[in-house]
């Protein structure tokens, strides 16, 4: 049998395809619904390398200007998207769970057509699907701490990702491989980038649900607002299929779908299918696996839970033979738990904590030049007895002005994270000038929505807005009214609907609909609808989305037509429901 990870000698070496004139691509690993996985060789730093490449797209269907033609065109936008967000979440993301990233760009193929290319670690292993479809759960089934050890390197993925804002939407085994030294790499932050309510209108469909259906949460099955709880939902149906070698729900001969079964029915309990699970684990599954995402324990909480059962620190643990068996194991998941190498204690922060903006607040009677405290120091700074110290002075209008310029540059050329380390360091330096230092942080406020720093950006909109009133500014001020709509697309994306639909209602309410960006006002119209749903107000979420559909009509006709169809979708959907 042929090693795939062997770099294929057949043929003129100079006849294979070469990525920037250094990553040789040498055969194919596997194809997916929007990409294609190769693995190759990086010629310059001599080792082995993935190549995923965007797949370019099949012949277009119909005339120009038809509605098939317009709904291809939008799906090939998305996926194009989709792919350049996927290789910007995954090189952003730092945790041993995620596979590296090392280089992108785009080239031009011998049929004459331009893909999108992304580079990065090749992986040995095995999926943890093939392991499940391996393992005799009847005989011989997954050891408890093997399946403990999985979900926990999971779920430590996950606490690193949620804290930052990024919700996978799609564990499941098949996108989890396990690798030499028992670590879990988790793949495919593709879909991660289109979580939440609010993305532009003309770039997703509104009634799409993104996932894999088996590991699919209520909410995700009801085209709702996800958050990192839809993501421990989909861990909990993996930890139950490790545990089992089951799905969590089967589609049988009753007629009920595999939705309502995920959205209505109550999930078995672990222990009926398998006894000696124990009770606390069992129960974990079952908290994850709650249908009120409010309900379900964090990505930190479900790690806390799992890492004593991983490393068989439990007095009740599986019997010793099992963790001396899996000693010899390469991919034995209990490894980086009875040999921490990469797992130090408290490293998992919580959502809440880490380096964030905390300006702060001009309070009446406090003095314009108060030095930043170590806590208020903005994003993108050190903090702590080793932090250098910042020193706050009045910065010049052309020098604001021109760190103002090069942020729009830098947003336009999407590299947000890096205008957010220049607006950290201006907004440090100016913290004397209260006028110019507002300013700096509502950009910044702005910027960290964009960055898809939705917990800080909420946060801080809300502050901005708050001092902008309180020194006079009238609620339809363009300052007031941005951090009114960023906070509510943000507090939408983080699962907090009430305050979205504040946030946005202030937006709507005070908006000039004919100096305003009608794509903005329609953002916050659709994403407020989407909250009116969310939040159990049917019958004004129907009326909401009814009149956008109107809007979307009149104003942008068939270049629509995928939305439209998406619209009358959810619009039947709340008309049943509304009897």
């Amino acid at each position: 049998m042929t090693d795939p990870y062997t770099t294929n000698s057949a043929g003129s070496t100079d006849e294979r395809t070469r990525l920037a004139g250094r990553y040789r691509i040498d055969g194919l690993l596997g194809r997916g619904g929007m990409s294609e996985v190769f693995y190759g060789y990086d010629e310059r730093l001599d080792r082995p390398v993935a190549i995923k490449l965007l797949r370019p797209p099949g012949d277009p269907p119909g005339r120009p200007g038809s509605p098939e033609r317009a709904v291809f065109d939008e799906q090939q936008g998305i996926s194009q998207k989709r792919f350049l967000r996927e290789i910007r979440t995954t090189a952003s993301l730092e945790h041993p769970g995620i596979p590296a990233v090392f280089d992108t760009g785009v080239d031009t193929f011998p049929d004459g057509r331009r893909r999108v290319w992304l580079v990065m670690q090749l992986l040995r292993g095995s999926t943890v699907e093939t392991l499940i479809d391996s393992t005799d759960y009847e005989d011989a089934p997954l050891g408890i701490s093997h399946a403990a050890g999985i979900a926990a390197q999971v779920a430590a993925v996950l606490a690193s990702v949620h804290a930052v804002d990024v919700v996978h939407r799609d564990i499941k085994p098949a996108n989890l491989v396990l690798v030499p030294g028992g670590f879990v790499k988790v793949l495919d932050f593709g879909i991660a980038i289109l979580r939440g309510a609010d993305a532009p209108p003309r770039l997703t469909q509104v009634d799409h649900t993104v996932g894999t259906p088996d590991y699919m949460s209520p909410e995700q099955h009801l085209g709702s607002v996800i958050t990192a709880a839809s993501d421990i939902y989909s861990l909990g149906c993996l930890l139950f299929g490790l545990l089992t070698g089951d799905r969590v729900f089967y589609v049988t001969g009753s007629g009920e779908s595999l939705r309502s079964l995920h959205v209505q029915a109550a999930p078995p309990p672990v222990t009926a299918l398998r006894p000696e699970v124990p009770a606390p684990l069992a129960a974990l599954v079952g908290a994850m696996l709650a249908k009120d995402f409010r309900d379900r324990p964090t990505a930190e909480a479900v790690y806390q839970v799992l890492a004593p059962w991983a490393s068989g620190q439990p007095a009740d643990r599986e019997a010793s033979n099992e963790l001396d068996s899996a000693t010899a194991d390469d991919l034995d998941p209990t490894r980086p738990f009875r040999s921490p190498l990469l797992i130090a204690a408290g490293s998992f922060a919580s959502p809440s904590s880490g380096v964030g903006v905390a300006p702060r607040r001009l309070n009446a009677g406090q003095p314009a030049d108060l030095a930043w405290r170590d806590a208020d120091r903005p994003f993108g700074f050190p903090t702590g007895g080793n932090a250098p110290a910042i020193v706050a002075t009045r910065l010049s209008d052309d020098e604001v002005d021109a760190d103002l310029v090069q942020v729009e540059s830098l947003v336009d050329a999407d590299r947000p994270a890096e205008a957010i380390d220049l607006l950290g360091a201006a907004v440090a330096r100016g913290a004397r000038d209260p006028a110019r230092g507002l300013e700096l942080r509502r950009v910044l406020a702005e910027t960290l929505y964009l960055a898809e720093k939705f917990t800080r950006a909420a946060a801080l909109n809300d502050t901005v807005r708050a001092e902008c009133l309180h020194y006079g500014l009238d609620p339809s001020h363009q300052w007031v009214l941005g951090c009114a709509y960023y906070a509510g697309l943000a507090y939408a994306r983080t699962g907090e609907p009430a305050k979205a639909l504040n946030r946005l209602g202030a937006y709507l309410d005070n908006a000039d609909t004919a100096k305003e960006d009608p794509l903005r006002l329609l953002q916050a119209r659709r994403t407020a609808a989407f909250m009116l749903a969310a939040t159990g107000q049917t019958k004004a979420a129907l009326a909401a989305f009814t009149d956008l559909r109107h809007t979307l009509a009149t104003v942008h006709g068939s270049a629509a037509t995928a939305e439209l169809q998406n619209l009358d979708k959810i619009i039947r959907r709340l008309g049943s429901a509304t009897g």
